[in-house]
């Protein structure tokens, strides 16, 4: 049971009667009943309390009450391998559950027991990690999941990586047909271009040393640049608003270097604006409905039209790629998410990057 993976939670603060934590169930007593729960809070150690301490004094989400459980924090283990075998059999059960997890823990690197967690449930798998730095080194994340025999990765995204923390060698990760590197300036220029990528993401990892120091003093990195304060819950919120999200992840926090706790209030706005986003989701894939206005985009200069779909719940665009050696296999055509700029620019009669990129992946 999931109750044998947990410590009950000390909690020295308390909750008003319209603040977060008075419409949630924590495990303070009694292990929570998951029946109609939609959501877990989960924390690695005491630590993640700090944050619990200021996103329970939140606002509530009216549509959150009775549907969102605070599990507690995972029991220590002897070793960094047993905690993640852990944590990766929680995360697997509650997605078995049909519960999205909130696990707050100390290293991106765990994000791999959130992958295997989720791995078991899904053919496919869509990862976006919102980092200053590439974790592709040696026994970091992104080389863990790479060399899973078993992977399932469609894609990943790295989202506010920063020029000067990139080696050469981890920029030639763009030849890869698999991952996507977003620089922190291309991200600052349109935060909304953010959302294109987390719309089809499984698998959300955020680590707040993509975060600048000034907003977010307790992490390791002091880095003058980085994302505001302002963008990350931004970013937080579009990652809820995902329908295809199962699992967000947030790291980094060091409370030894929080001597005010600014960082651990961002870090609960974080999470409140991935809820926020979460409760704020419209089912609106083109495979779920009809409601759509279409677009077709043709060329001179070659056979293959682009056909856009904007639709009327949320005016979000998609274009669909049709499979070069089989554009009359449906099966084997991609629906993308892209944005209005996309369309102005194949209405104009050139081809978006977007588009070029998708299909470059097919081949």
């Amino acid at each position: 049971m999931l109750e044998h993976y947990f410590n009950k939670l000390q909690l020295d603060f308390t909750s008003g009667e319209s603040e977060f934590g008075s419409t949630i169930s924590s495990y303070t007593s009694n292990f929570p009943n998951l029946e109609k729960v939609k959501i877990a809070l989960i924390g690695q150690s005491e630590n993640s309390n700090t944050i619990r301490k200021h996103l329970y004094k939140l606002g509530n989400i009216s549509l959150m009450k009775n549907t969102i459980v605070d599990l507690g924090n995972i029991k220590n283990h002897e070793n960094e391998q047993d905690f993640q075998s852990a944590l990766y059999l929680v995360i697997e059960e509650l997605i078995n559950l049909n519960i999205v997890p909130i696990f707050i823990g100390k290293d991106m690197n765990q994000g791999f027991a959130l992958y295997r967690g989720i791995k078991q449930a899904r053919n496919q798998i869509q990862l976006t990690c919102i980092s200053s730095k590439i974790p592709i080194a040696e026994n970091q994340l992104l080389s863990r999941i790479t060399e899973d025999e078993a992977q399932k990765i469609n894609a990943i995204h790295v989202l506010a990586y920063q020029s000067h923390y990139a080696t050469p060698e981890k920029l030639d990760l763009s030849k890869n047909k698999k991952i996507k590197l977003l620089r922190l300036g291309q991200l600052k220029s349109n935060i909304e271009e953010s959302e294109l990528y987390l719309r089809d993401s499984n698998l959300a990892l955020f680590d707040i040393n993509a975060i600048q120091y000034a907003d977010a003093p307790g992490k390791e990195t002091i880095n003058p640049s980085g994302l505001t304060s302002e963008e990350a819950c931004q970013i937080s919120k579009y990652a809820g608003m995902s329908d295809d999200n199962q699992c967000f992840g947030l790291f980094g926090y060091l409370p030894q270097l929080d001597n005010n706790e600014l960082t651990a209030a961002l870090c609960s706005q974080l999470i409140w604006y991935f809820i926020n986003g979460f409760y704020s989701r419209m089912n609106d894939k083109p495979e779920n409905h009809q409601d759509f206005m279409k677009y077709r985009c043709d060329f001179s200069d070659r056979d293959t039209p682009i056909l856009f779909l904007k639709s009327k719940l949320t005016s979000r665009w998609w274009m669909k790629i049709e499979h070069p050696a089989e554009p009359n296999n449906s099966d084997l055509t991609l629906t993308i998410p892209c944005s209005y700029e996309d369309y102005l620019i194949a209405a104009n009669g050139e081809t978006p990057e977007r588009y070029l990129n998708a299909l470059q992946a097919l081949k």
